[in-house]
């Protein structure tokens, strides 16, 4: 338990500011946390060292995400606080057109096929590396590469088309 208890010391500010840029909710990033960190508790055996811990947590971070986008469709709420640049409110035109731009992004990496979704949330919300990311699915991060690109790639396509 002790040792757990070091795990969170360690990594839980980190999870919280991935969970933070994906959820863009404060109050439901400190729930997937402590979300996260239960199942992390539950299967710390199954961790297998292909990845480091942090890309482990992030993982399950961003499956209890997924889980609870698929549940009450958050996904398509957003602040209007999310919307200031320097403190400086811009003209309520420009916040529905970032609003309207902001949900479509957040709709295409939903809609994305693994493992594109997977990568893309990772290494764009977690800063999680792709020589990483590659070692987790046992691929090359050449593979990892690509894979990113392709996202980004079907992403614009389906917020411009």
């Amino acid at each position: 338990m002790a040792a757990f208890h070091e795990i969170y010391e360690k990594h839980a500010k980190s999870v919280y500011r991935f969970l933070l840029a994906l959820t863009r909710d404060e109050s439901m990033a400190e729930e997937l946390l402590q979300e996260t960190f239960y199942q992390a508790f539950l299967h710390i055996d199954q961790f297998e060292g292909r990845s480091s811990l942090y890309t482990w947590l992030c993982q399950i971070g961003k499956n209890a995400w997924l889980k609870e986008c698929r549940r009450s469709k958050r996904y398509s709420e957003t602040s209007w606080d999310d919307l200031r640049l320097s403190g400086k409110e811009p003209p309520p035109d420009e916040q529905y057109i970032r609003k309207d731009e902001y949900l479509r992004v957040r709709q295409a990496i939903l809609k994305l096929e693994e493992p594109y979704k997977n990568v893309i949330i990772l290494h764009a919300y977690g800063g999680v590396k792709l020589k990483e990311i590659a070692a987790m699915y046992g691929k090359t991060e050449s593979w990892a590469r690509v894979t990113y690109y392709r996202a980004r790639q079907q992403i614009v396509q389906e917020v411009s088309g």
